[in-house]
């Protein structure tokens, strides 16, 4: 072993350690058991349901209300270690370690010393990538498969075939716990060969086929379910109306109540009763107060007082946004700028008023800031060059 792969596996296990720590830690200020209630109820009872009757149903026999990548990961740890909450907080700190682990792994490819190890240092005690280890909502998880696609994506010791294939089955998985990142994945998947100088129209076609056999399954479970194309979930109009209703109402545009369905509809049901709502609220509004309305969530998501003061958020974010700007001009730094913007465009038109909503993609703006600072004089600038 080299010198520097030596080192390299010491900041790793150095970095585990420290996230690990930090994790368990913030997880137990918080206090054990971690209440299951919000969105907690429906992935907690989907997960109970696939283990005790072998059916993905929710707390009211529904299909499709949730993406399965978190009810399954919840249906593991179940079958293991029971229903206990205090194993899925542990689970999830040592996912949340392994996730500054691979994102400093990542950066050590990217970018040249003392970044890969203050990106490290600084992501395991980074608070919007350590507070979803102790929550029981998909986050944790998402950030994991965010990152682990990456870098099997600038994984230079595999042939590009193994790492575009791997990029596409990884990024399959994300998907599955949660959908906005899919413009992101197929843009990427389809942009390989302008990205990477090795990569060809085979490697675009590996990306996609491996990204859609796995999304396929989740596509193709719900056509035999439904009779019908449904991609994400049975909610998406729902989400919509909320997304819309929420910043109207808090800013005095809509005094009325939120739209509630009608008891007794099917998924697909309150699916087209939410649809209409939405379409009436919209035809309610100018275009200035629609605007207003979805600043409002952009504004929510990059607020740094929602729920408690993030001091952390404060200090990266000045560098996050300035390596937004620096990927349009550094080719290596693209698709994660493009995964950031992908998902908090979504989150203000699907999502609503919620800072927890930029956690998962914590590790990239991570990543970006690092990027956004010129490389040294000397050896470390070749790998600089070969990446951008």
């Amino acid at each position: 072993m080299t010198k520097a792969a030596a080192a390299e596996r010491r900041a790793s296990w150095g970095i585990f350690l420290l996230a690990a720590v930090v994790r368990l830690g913030y997880a137990l200020r918080q206090g054990l058991p971690v209440p299951i209630v919000g969105d907690a109820v429906e992935y907690h009872a989907y997960a109970r349901h696939l283990v005790e009757t072998g059916r993905y149903t929710g707390p009211a026999g529904e299909l499709a209300t949730r993406m399965p990548g978190y009810p399954l990961f919840l249906a593991a740890l179940r079958l293991v270690y029971g229903g206990s909450v205090g194993c899925v907080v542990v689970a999830q700190c040592l996912i949340g370690a392994l996730t500054c682990v691979l994102l400093y792994k990542l950066v050590v490819r990217l970018l040249p010393a003392p970044w890969p190890l203050l990106a490290g240092l600084f992501a395991a005690c980074y608070l919007d990538l350590v507070a979803p280890c102790a929550s029981l909502v998909s986050e944790c998880l998402y950030g994991f498969f965010l990152i682990a696609s990456a870098w099997a994506l600038y994984h230079e010791d595999w042939t590009p075939l193994k790492r575009a294939a791997a990029f596409g089955a990884l990024s399959g998985a994300l998907y599955l716990v949660r959908p906005e990142p899919l413009p992101y994945i197929l843009a990427t998947c389809i942009l390989l060969p302008r990205l990477f100088a090795r990569f060809g129209r085979r490697e675009a076609a590996a990306a996609l086929t491996a990204f859609a056999l796995i999304a396929g399954l989740w596509v193709g479970r719900n056509f035999a379910v439904f009779g019908r194309l449904l991609p994400a979930s049975s909610v998406g109009k729902n989400v919509a109306y909320v997304t819309l209703y929420l910043p109207v109402h808090q800013l005095g545009l809509a005094p009325e109540p939120r739209h509630a369905a009608p008891a007794g509809l099917s998924e697909l049901e309150r699916e087209a009763d939410f649809s209409s709502e939405w379409k009436k609220l919209l035809s309610r509004l100018t275009p200035a107060q629609i605007v207003r309305a979805y600043a409002f969530n952009l504004l929510s998501i990059l607020y740094p007082f929602l729920p408690e003061y993030d001091w952390s958020y404060i200090f990266l974010l000045p560098f996050g946004l300035w390596g937004l700007f620096v990927a349009a001009r550094r080719k290596a730094l693209r698709p994660f700028a493009a995964a950031v913007l992908c998902s908090i465009g979504v989150f203000v038109f699907f999502g609503g008023p919620a800072s927890r909503y930029r956690q998962g993609i914590s590790p990239f703006i991570v990543l970006l800031a690092g990027g956004c600072f010129p490389p040294p004089n000397g050896g470390a600038t070749s790998r600089w060059r070969r990446w951008s």
